[in-house]
């Protein structure tokens, strides 16, 4: 039968203001969230599903948007008639999405989540002249896609005709006729109210400055997503259609709008739906996304691709949050008061080791977080040396220069020049006396074993010497040096200890092919680098690292994990300074909790976007002693400028979604950057049994270019396959089952324990 035979006229309306041909102001920047400008704040939505660019222009109406009056497209044609493929009982369809947008940049608010999930996906843009489906399946037994994604229904204003979508009729109807046919979900972002989804629009909003909030207001339909129901987020700079259901045994409402701040919508109404259409699936969001930028897009993008992979893809998912603290030993030049410095001492230690324990009890199940913690080795001499009253204990003493004249940011060094600053007499390692070590109250604290192994451990150079001009002796010893030193002093034999790793003084060095030789030389194969900076990001995909080679470095191989920078200074200790720091560096405005509310909305996006970058921080940031008071979430207690970013970050996380949070030690989160770099070269991906007859989904097929990876391949499933054939099971606290699975040479076939049931056309 016809299954889209219930769809009696198309939607009626569609408001559009500056941004009706798709333009949006798409950045980076977290602080731009917080004050959206107005081309941000009207955004592209026009769901009119069934359009054709054929039939005489219907009279349009004059609406109104505050001031602003606005000529909108009422048109409703009846849609197209097709005829059904038939199929066999058993068929099988490819899992990989397809992604169908107006240009690239909106398409990313779709592909980005596939991406951070590592599922594969396609693309098609889709001009005003239109332009041609793939094809949708090569026989009718072998469906070429498991999901279709449809962002602002690719809609664009024609003369004469309004606004209408860019598909005809008849591409319509071959995708809903392609859905009913393989079982194959659709999902509608930025979408508007219709009869013919059994709802009807209440109005729109929101003006400047007025909130709505939303949430999720029914997870049934997608348990294994974790998003916790009833947890509000903001739509501030995202237009969107409050709406209510006119027709509940045709739409089930799984989303939901509050009050408007500005009372112009008093009660809650319908943000998102999921139709049945006589067996046709669709997940319909009233409401356009922007996942370079808003959390809320990033959050609420989890429902549908759990809804419509219906929990069985090639990726995972998983949240980490790696937090590195550099400089320990070193002495800090503090912002504000200028003239103050800050050497983090044991006390203030003792306090994160509490407080790491308290945090991952605040955690979902299966969490396990810990601090990593980047070493100096000079900053322990210095320290003894100067409580060395005899002058004897420490000797050479530590390693001194004259200060170093900064370089351009990405300055390229030329081979073999430079200044070499260290001094003429150091050689090998000093091999300074225990007695020296211990000297310093600092050193011996971390010799106790259950205060070193609470934390990980990495080089971060011996005196912290910036090396973008630095020459190859100088570089190959501060790599030596620090590495005997952390030998000498127990710290390389933590449990969590990473030996080939670094993370730059001042992430310098990267365009230094003499330095990068003198890393590799002493055993150094990656690095951290900053996120804050493109040159030392992979352009290709934001879940790779980067790989230096001679022609950009001056070096080939040395691997660029990629870092984030927050807006917790590296000299600062207590708030006033971080925020003073923030204003008169940042364009900065407001309070720490000012600060603290981007840091909430930037990172929560970057945990929820599965990002597995580490963050940066400093020995001052972890100041307790005589620290300030903080009031989070409506408890007051005195934290370090880094126990408040993390309680303020973690805790928003926690109240979102039910994942569990994990940290890997350095060389460990290295080796999962390459992996997915291998794997997504191997092109994995798998194509999943439906049986027609049982409406449901028995077992799949996991393949790959070759039909063989260097690296395991993840996938996601909804409950336990008969036989893993091999393959290992992971599931960690509530996150699903993954099967990692290994391919060498052939497909792998498995048989779900519990078939998945699918609607029935």
């Amino acid at each position: 039968m016809l299954l889209y035979h219930l769809v009696t006229h198309i939607l009626p309306l569609s408001l559009f203001l500056d941004a009706a041909f798709g333009h949006r102001v798409h950045r980076r920047d977290s602080a731009d969230a917080v004050n959206v400008p107005q081309s941000e704040s009207i955004a592209i939505t026009n769901a009119q599903a069934i359009m054709t660019s054929t039939i005489p222009a219907a009279p349009l109406a004059t609406l109104s948007i505050g001031k602003i009056a606005v000529l909108a497209n009422t048109t409703a044609p009846t849609p197209p008639k097709a005829a059904l493929i038939t199929t066999d009982a058993v068929d099988t369809v490819g899992s990989k999405v397809l992604v169908i947008a107006r240009d690239s940049i909106s398409a990313y608010s779709a592909w980005s989540g596939l991406n951070d999930r590592g599922i594969p996906y396609q693309t098609l843009i889709v001009p005003s002249a239109g332009i041609a489906l793939p094809v949708l399946n090569s026989s009718e037994t072998q469906g070429n896609f498991g999901l279709i994604v449809v962002l602002s229904e690719v809609s664009y204003s024609y003369p004469g005709l309004g606004y209408q979508s860019a598909l005809t009729a008849d591409q319509w109807q071959a995708l809903y006729n392609y859905q009913a046919s393989f079982r194959v979900r659709l999902v509608r972002l930025d979408s508007y109210p219709s009869a013919a989804f059994g709802t009807q629009a209440l109005g729109s909003c929101c003006n400047d400055g007025v909130e709505q909030l939303v949430h999720i207001s029914d997870n049934s339909a997608f348990p294994k997503a974790g998003l916790k129901t009833g947890a509000t987020m903001s739509s501030k700079g995202i237009y969107h259609y409050p709406t209510q259901i006119i027709n509940s045994t045709l739409a089930k409402e799984f989303l939901q709008f509050g009050a408007s701040s500005d009372g112009q919508f008093t009660t809650a109404s319908t943000a998102g739906v999921i139709n049945n259409i006589g067996g046709r699936e669709q997940m319909v969001f009233y409401v356009p996304f922007s996942t370079d930028w808003a959390v809320t897009s990033v959050w609420l993008q989890h429902a549908w691709i759990d809804w419509g992979t219906r929990g069985l893809y090639t990726g995972y998912r998983r949240a980490l949050l790696l937090t590195q603290i550099d400089d320990m030993f070193l002495e800090s030049d503090i912002y504000s008061p200028t003239g103050t410095t800050y050497r983090i001492g044991a006390d203030d230690l003792a306090q994160h080791i509490t407080f790491m324990r308290t945090i991952n009890s605040k955690l979902n199940p299966g969490s396990n977080w810990f601090i990593e913690v980047g070493h100096n080795g000079n900053g322990n001499i210095e320290q003894s040396d100067v409580s060395d009253k005899t002058g004897n204990i420490c000797r050479p003493g530590p390693i001194e220069y004259a200060e170093q004249i900064d370089t351009p940011l990405e300055f390229v060094k030329p081979l073999g020049t430079g200044n070499t600053i260290w001094p003429t007499t150091a050689g090998l390692y000093a091999n300074y006396s225990s007695t020296c070590l211990n000297d310093d109250p600092l050193l011996k604290w971390w010799t106790t074993p259950s205060n070193l192994n609470a934390f990980a451990h990495i080089s971060h150079t011996f005196t912290h010497e910036d090396q973008n001009n630095a020459t190859y002796s100088d570089v190959y010893k501060e790599m030596t040096w620090n590495q005997a030193w952390l030998a000498a002093t127990g710290i390389a034999n933590a449990a969590k200890f990473s030996p080939k790793g670094l993370i730059p003084p001042a992430i310098t060095g990267l365009h230094n092919g003499d330095a990068l030789k003198a890393w590799s030389d002493s055993g150094i194969i990656h690095a951290v680098g900053d996120n804050t900076r493109p040159a030392l990001l992979n352009p290709n995909n934001e879940h790779w690292p980067l790989f230096t080679t001679i022609a950009a470095n001056g070096f080939n191989g040395i691997q660029i994990t990629p870092r984030y920078a927050t807006n917790i200074y590296y000299n600062c200790d207590m708030p006033d300074c971080t925020v003073l720091e923030w204003i008169n560096t940042s364009a900065g405005s407001g309070n720490i909790n000012t600060l603290l509310e981007i840091e909430k909305q930037t990172n929560t996006r970057h945990l929820l976007g599965l990002h597995h970058d580490a963050y940066m921080f400093h020995q001052a940031n972890l100041r307790y002693t005589g620290a300030a008071t903080y009031t989070i979430n409506g408890v007051t207690a005195q934290l370090s400028l880094f126990m408040a970013w993390v309680e303020t970050v973690t805790q928003e996380f926690v109240r979102l979604v039910d994942w569990p949070i994990l940290t890997y030690k350095h060389d460990d989160l290295a080796a999962l950057f390459v992996n997915r770099m291998t794997r997504d070269a191997c092109g994995a991906s798998l194509s999943y049994q439906l049986d027609t007859t049982a409406s449901s989904i028995t077992g799949f097929t996991l393949f790959a270019n070759g039909d063989t990876c260097s690296t395991p391949i993840p996938v996601t499933l909804p409950g336990p396959v008969t036989d893993t054939k091999g393959a290992t099971t992971e599931q960690i606290g509530n996150d699903p089952i993954t099967l990692w699975v290994t391919l060498s040479g052939a497909p792998v076939s498995f048989t779900l324990s519990t078939p998945i049931a699918v609607a029935s056309s």
